[in-house]
């Protein structure tokens, strides 16, 4: 049986080889494998319910479908093949095991033109799978207190408790905790050096909340700073659909159309950038201090063009 089956196995690779380069011709075909038309034609069939879309251009000819080729859906002749096999093998075993074998090969085989959904995400960096960050990875997993150096920093190295890789506005960063329970995150790419310690910490879970609550990186433990903000009536909408500042909430609906927002930020920084994404349309109520960074660095902008 075994034998058979690697045999089988041989025999579909070579033939997938030759489906992905066009039409073949079984009587053409069978004397280069050794085999009869028969047996295939018995490899076509099972190739077609594996649901790999073939079809006869004319009588004793098989290719694939105008558009498809395993190379376009990131298939290999060798997976291809064991797609065929195992789906014979599923539909053998009983409808439970067909039902879900079939939902997988739809995923494999299912081209992206075809998905009704696109989602956009900003460029930013790969992650750099090196040794540092496989250490890294170590670390935060087996809660292990490291030794963290780092280029650009104001101070050479820092011994922290990391906690997480996190991805922010197409950047990499660990984000981890001092000894006085200060937050730190270091860009990826200027870590120069990663060591464990050997010394272990338990983990900290009000950390989630804080990344939930998060919209950049300038988040800190502590949200102290309360700010209202007013928005134009021309993109309210916006505002009510979704949080654009972290803690956000709607104290006010103006009959014409405006709203009052209030939001609590970790500091100044972590919502001045989207308050200047959103000028004109928005202005600072409260605190002061806010409203008179914003002014400031308007002021500044405009003496400088």
């Amino acid at each position: 049986m075994q034998k058979e089956i690697q045999t089988k196995i041989t025999r579909l690779l070579s033939e997938l080889n030759e489906l992905d380069k066009g039409p073949i011709c079984l009587t053409d075909l069978a004397p280069q494998l050794g085999v009869s038309v028969r047996t295939l034609q018995r490899d076509m069939r099972d190739i077609q319910e594996a649901d790999f879309p073939l079809y006869c251009p004319e009588p004793g000819s098989y290719a694939f479908m105008e558009g498809f080729s395993l190379e376009k859906i990131k298939l290999s002749h060798r997976e291809a093949c064991m797609l065929v096999v195992m789906s014979e093998i599923a539909h053998s075993l009983g409808n439970h095991f067909g039902g879900s074998f079939d939902l997988l090969k739809k995923r494999l085989l299912g081209e992206a033109e075809e998905n009704p959904f696109y989602v956009k995400f900003t460029g930013g960096e790969e992650y750099p799978d090196t040794p540092i960050t496989r250490e890294i990875s170590a670390c935060i997993l087996a809660r292990e207190k490291m030794v963290v150096c780092y280029d650009g920093g104001r101070r050479a190295c820092y011994p922290v408790r990391p906690l997480k890789l996190i991805w922010v506005d197409g950047f990499w960063y660990l984000l981890s905790l001092t000894d006085y329970n200060k937050l730190l995150k270091f860009r990826l790419e200027k870590i120069t050096s990663a060591k464990g310690k050997g010394t272990f910490f338990k983990y900290d879970e009000n950390i989630e909340k804080i990344l939930r609550q998060s919209i950049n990186i300038w988040f800190e433990q502590e949200r102290n700073l309360e700010v209202e903000l007013e928005i134009s009536a021309k993109v309210a909408k916006y505002f009510k659909a979704r949080s654009y500042f972290p803690l956000q909430k709607i104290k006010e609906e103006l009959p014409d159309g405006r709203l009052i927002l209030a939001c609590r930020a970790s500091s100044i920084e972590e919502i001045i950038h989207t308050i200047f994404h959103w000028l004109p349309e928005i202005k600072v109520i409260s605190p002061k201090e806010l409203a008179s960074e914003v002014k400031q660095q308007i002021k500044t902008y405009l003496k400088e063009i």
